[in-house]
């Protein structure tokens, strides 16, 4: 730059016979341009460098999701033999006695009390450490259950009463079944949403397990319990009151895990169509949910 403007004092000391005004015109233009050239390629350099990084990021991202992906059967839902109860797994091999046959993320009271029910060699089961592993496509890995078989209750070959840690994400997971470290079965199951909740608040069922167009009865549990009824208010996702209800209490359990007094109320509530919800419960607001 310093160069440019010595340049435009020197001409301007030529004699007026020396160049005419149009053409001093020219050599300044054409100095310009030269001397722009190079930053219009200093500026482009990079950008291309962080296109570059962008694709090969989003190629390892690719990558690693097609290496995670998970291979088992999905688990399906099927009456045990003898009762009218029933279970998720794979028939002959492994059943899970959960509420529903649905987990929730992040809650540990669907998985506080199961019963995992064993088919097969009962002198290969009955005694025997088992394992129970789930991993998600993201190759997280946690360990629901572990300990020792027994011998079968009912038609089963072999069974066990336990508590699966919570899982942490929704979505689909992989869960292992294993004895003396030796894979007995290995299916998959799809977590749903976390419970909606406010501070003091949490639905006892998930969205995703109330029927559509229908008045459903529905439980809500809170850690407080001086109220014998609360206010609860339905909104769509644009803040529009769809449903105002109020549920009653019904009495409170003890909390085995930190003998704390949890409240039960129950109302109807009716969701009539798929969309995007979300509640006011005693005045306090829970998150955007999907049903």
């Amino acid at each position: 730059m310093e160069d440019l403007n010595k340049l435009q004092e020197e001409l301007k000391k030529l004699p007026k016979y020396s160049l005419e005004n149009e053409q001093k015109e020219k050599v300044l233009y054409s100095l310009r341009s030269n001397q722009n050239s190079p930053k219009k390629t200093f500026f482009l350099t990079p950008i291309f460098t962080i296109v570059g990084i962008c694709l090969v990021l989003l190629f390892l991202f690719l990558t690693n999701e097609y290496n995670n992906k998970l291979s088992a059967q999905t688990g399906t839902v099927f009456p045990l033999p003898d009762r009218v109860q029933e279970v998720v797994g794979v028939k002959g091999k492994i059943g899970i006695l959960v509420p529903k046959e649905q987990f929730i993320a992040e809650d540990r009271r669907r998985g506080s009390k199961i019963m995992l029910y064993f088919w097969g060699d009962p002198n290969n089961l009955v005694g025997r450490n088992y394992l129970v592993e789930a991993v998600n496509k993201k190759g997280e890995k946690i360990e629901l259950s572990r300990g020792i078989l027994s011998a079968g209750l009912y038609s089963e070959d072999a069974h066990t009463l336990t508590s699966f840690v919570p899982f942490p994400n929704e979505g689909e997971w992989q869960l292992s079944f294993l004895v003396e470290d030796e894979l007995v079965e290995a299916f998959t199951i799809n977590v749903l949403p976390p419970f909606p909740k406010t501070e003091h608040y949490t639905l006892s069922d998930s969205p995703k397990e109330i029927p559509v167009g229908e008045e459903y009865e529905l439980y809500i549990e809170s850690t407080i319990g001086e109220k014998e009824q609360i206010e609860v208010q339905l909104l769509d996702d644009k803040g529009n009151i769809k449903q105002e209800t109020i549920f009653q209490e019904e009495g409170f359990n003890i909390d085995a895990s930190n003998s704390q007094e949890i409240y039960f109320y129950k109302g109807k509530i009716t969701l009539k169509k798929h969309g995007t919800w979300k509640l006011i419960i005693d005045g306090e607001q829970t998150g955007l949910f999907k049903n």
